[in-house]
């Protein structure tokens, strides 16, 4: 469990950075809104697949089903 709880904080943190620096460059130029929205739905959208995919890969849909409603309902 230790291994996962490293991967995720990594994970926290990349986003945290990719979060200051779209609000950064949106604060230099807010004509790149839509840019910036963009690349954050092409990345969360590459994700949510990946997760699909992965979670049939294992058959683990009980598991899939507890993090969609943690990810939708944060619980």
């Amino acid at each position: 469990m230790d291994d996962i709880k490293k991967e995720f904080q990594k994970a926290v943190d990349a986003l945290k950075y990719a979060m200051e620096l779209s609000f950064k460059e949106y604060k230099k130029d807010p004509s790149k809104k839509n840019e910036i929205v963009n690349l954050w739905q092409e990345t969360i959208g590459e994700f949510l697949q990946y997760f699909s995919k992965i979670s049939e890969k294992y058959n683990a849909k009980d598991l899939y089903k507890a993090i969609t409603k943690v990810i939708i309902f944060g619980k």
